[in-house]
């Protein structure tokens, strides 16, 4: 992805967030998920936090300890079996290493990144009383547009060698790492196949944004796009061969939602017993709306997690308040 590239999806952004922002729910002030693209986008996620106050600590990075899980000295993150929901909670930071624009991972250095969801994880740790929290990071990999570019497909891609470094990065400090699919009008296949690579790595897992899954002649920030419980079970599937095929533990899917569209037919979703999959209700908006959203959606999933969001969210949740949820999975964008 080139800089004019990452100048034209901003300016994007701007006009996916306006279209979004008029599709409001019938709970107040719940926006689009995804990238969850404002209307002041050119505002969001531009220094970083600050110091004291707000959801991050004051003082050094706290490092928070492994949770004790059978085989995670072994490898680069405790492996997602079926015992791993009870005992832990996950924690990513969300983003495209490309900008800042689409979330905390692409504002900060590594280096400070890591420190600070480390720092946040452990503030998680010290108020969960049930589990223990596990850092992850979370990074777009394929990238929604408004033009078809080359190929037609309405999407960007994050170069293999920089997911490379990522994965790398995730390993050293023993983080999950998710890497997330807004597969504009591609397929499934061919997006999941860019990454099969990475999937096949014991701390490598998937997400999906349905919010971009485009189909006909929709154009992503136009419409808010969706995936039939066949396409998610599909992903399941193919995770699945992923595992048996590298002889790996199993895997985590995210599918992101926050409309009843963006996942159609959910009765006919199918268990894979080797693939844990999450519901991540990904609208922003102010507490009592989010709430009310999760509980729609992503609480009556088997695993359950939210997205809140530095700049969107107004106010913030805090970590508090999140964990009366009893969420599996807290995303930061």
């Amino acid at each position: 992805m080139t800089r004019p590239q990452l100048l034209l999806v901003e300016g994007f952004l701007v006009i996916a967030g306006l279209l979004l922002l008029i599709a409001l729910f019938d709970v107040p002030f719940i926006g689009g998920g995804g990238d969850d693209f404002s209307a002041d986008v050119g505002a969001v996620v531009t220094q970083r936090p600050p110091q004291g106050g707000g959801i991050f600590p004051t003082g050094e990075a706290i490092s928070t300890p492994a949770p004790a899980v059978p085989g995670y000295e072994e490898g680069c993150a405790p492996p997602a079996d079926r015992d791993f929901f009870s005992a832990n909670q996950i924690l990513s930071f969300y983003g495209n290493p490309y900008t800042e624009h689409l979330g905390i991972l692409g504002e900060l250095e590594p280096d400070a990144l890591v420190a600070r969801l480390r720092e946040l994880a452990a503030t998680y740790d010290a108020a969960n009383k049930l589990r223990g929290v596990q850092p992850a990071f979370h990074m777009i990999t394929s990238t929604a547009q408004p033009n078809p570019g080359n190929e037609g497909l309405y999407v960007l891609h994050v170069d293999e060698d920089t997911i490379q470094e990522w994965v790398d990065l995730a390993c050293r400090e023993r983080l999950l790492i998710f890497l997330d699919l807004q597969i504009g009008r591609n397929t499934l296949d061919a997006e999941i196949a860019r990454i099969q690579k990475f999937l096949a790595l014991p701390n490598v897992h998937l997400a999906l944004d349905p919010e971009f899954a485009m189909h006909g002649d929709e154009v992503p920030g136009e419409v808010i796009g969706g995936f039939d419980a066949d396409e998610v079970n599909h992903a399941q599937a193919l995770l699945d061969d992923i595992i048996r095929e590298n002889n790996l533990p199993d895997k985590v899917l995210i599918v992101h939602q926050f409309q009843d569209n963006m996942i159609q037919r959910p009765e006919a979703l199918e268990d894979y017993p080797r693939v844990r999959m999450i519901v991540d209700m990904d609208g922003f908006g102010e507490p009592a709306a989010k709430v009310a959203k999760y509980k729609t959606f992503a609480q009556p999933a088997e695993y359950s997690g939210i997205k809140l969001f530095f700049k969107q969210d107004q106010p913030n949740m805090t970590p508090a308040e999140v964990l009366k949820l009893r969420p599996d999975l807290v995303i930061y964008q």
